[in-house]
């Protein structure tokens, strides 16, 4: 949490950190009260986009990315749903599913793919592979299918109504020149930034 910066409620991870034992008393308070009424605050909804030049031609949307400023408190409270979900539903993806998987490194991947390359010449038999570079994937992502994939695998109705309700009236202001604009409400994809998003992403393209 050091270094982050804060979410719309200014609150930095470093102030969180001051006095651990107020803030564990404090954040137990808050939790216990979205556990029990499965709704977040209002203010986790909300987020500051700040826009980040990625290429070249800055006069073209498309070059930017967009980096949403969350609550910290709302990013402790996801480390603490994604804790729970992960080891009942981590087994169930197909074991050769790697994104976003413990001890499941990149390098291993290239190694295995390394591996079935050398087979295959060694065997002289054909292959083909199948890259496909996923065009702002987070963004593309259906909910409703989200909900019920979560279901599938089995993630207690609580949570799911929890998740579920941290989307509901999801909306950004944009930070520009110093400036913030209206508010927009964000009706497809999974968060930016989130620590859900990966997790949820996975279950998806899996």
């Amino acid at each position: 949490m050091n270094g982050e910066a804060a979410g719309t409620d200014n609150i930095l991870g470093e102030a969180l950190k001051a006095d651990v034992a107020v803030t564990a008393k404090t954040l137990h308070i808050l939790f216990s009260k979205i556990w029990d009424e499965e709704q977040v605050p209002t203010y986790w909804k909300e987020g500051l986009l700040v826009k980040i030049p990625k290429k070249s031609d800055l006069s073209n949307c498309d070059n930017y990315r967009g980096i949403p400023l969350l609550s910290i408190q709302g990013k402790v409270f996801n480390r603490g749903l994604l804790n729970r979900m992960k080891d009942s539903v981590d087994a169930q993806p197909r074991y050769q599913q790697a994104g976003f998987r413990k001890d499941r490194s990149c390098t291993d991947q290239i190694a295995t793919l390394r591996i079935i390359v050398e087979q295959s010449i060694q065997w002289n038999s054909s292959l083909y592979i199948n890259f496909i570079d996923y065009e702002k994937a987070f963004d593309g992502v259906d909910r409703t299918i989200v909900w019920k994939l979560l279901r599938h695998y089995g993630v207690p109705e609580k949570i799911v109504n929890i998740i579920q309700n941290s989307y509901d009236g999801l909306n950004r202001k944009i930070m520009r020149r110093g400036q913030l604009t209206d508010s927009f409400e964000v009706k497809t994809g999974v968060r930016q930034c989130c620590l859900l998003s990966p997790f949820l992403f996975l279950l998806v393209i899996d």
